[in-house]
């Protein structure tokens, strides 16, 4: 009888992991459908809306030139042309925020770079990024380079709403077997009993890809009195088992 309960159990605890398996292998590939539909949008962004809005702007600036305009025609075709650039800026953000098409045309290390330089334009927030293994981060597999960068993402995101920084440092760094990331802030910091509820941070999803991926991922206070994310994903990726 007991041997039996032990063998039940057993067999019990094997579904339990093949269930949990089975759930990440799925997260996995429901993330990985998502990049692929945002790079889908951004691209049709970038090349058919961004090209059709170049050439309105083409022949706006054709129409100023050969129409001799009163005040209140010359101020419609301005207010055009302001409302096109605004257009023009709003596609190229938006594309962007899908998908970044440097990170696939040219790689984590020139990618990272632009976030970090556009979130510091945006957010008013200092921002410090030491880049390590330049080689290394621009051919990093695109699973992992998609998984680092949107991890990046999303803690610039939530510093600037959460955090109440003046300033961020961010290092990315690669070796022969992984890539590791730190983004830490002076700001209010995480509270204790936040630590391990990525869900609070918006990081649920990248923790589950992180560690689909084999790799690591920590969420502590701060030397400096802020909040400090680490984390670390192998450039050979290991499914979890």
């Amino acid at each position: 009888m007991i041997l039996r309960d032990i063998t039940l159990r057993k067999h019990a605890e094997d579904a339990l992991r093949e269930s949990q398996r089975e759930l990440r292998e799925l997260s996995a590939r429901v993330l990985e459908a998502r990049e692929e539909e945002k790079t889908l949008i951004a691209r049709e962004l970038h090349d058919e809306l961004g090209q059709l809005l170049t050439a309105l702007k083409m022949d706006l600036s054709w129409l100023r030139e050969r129409i001799t305009a009163d005040g209140e025609t010359a101020g419609k075709l301005a207010e055009m042309g302001s409302m096109l650039d605004r257009t023009v800026s709003a596609t190229r953000r938006i594309s962007a925020d899908l998908r970044p098409l440097m990170l696939d045309d040219l790689g984590l290390a020139d990618a990272a770079n632009w976030l970090v330089d556009d979130f510091a334009r945006r957010s008013g927030i200092r921002c410090e990024i030491k880049l390590e293994g330049d080689g290394v981060l621009t051919e990093a597999p695109k699973p992992v380079a998609t998984t680092v960068y949107r991890a990046l993402q999303e803690s610039l995101t939530n510093i600037a709403r959460h955090a109440g920084a003046k300033q961020a440092w961010i290092v990315l760094a690669a070796e022969d077997e992984a890539i590791e990331l730190e983004v830490e802030d002076d700001g209010r910091g995480i509270a204790p009993e936040e630590i391990g509820k990525a869900r609070s941070l918006g990081l649920k999803g990248m923790r589950e890809r992180i560690n689909y991926l084999g790799g690591t991922f920590e969420i502590a206070r701060a030397p400096r009195g802020g909040t400090r994310l680490r984390l670390r994903v192998p450039l050979k990726p290991a499914v979890a088992a």
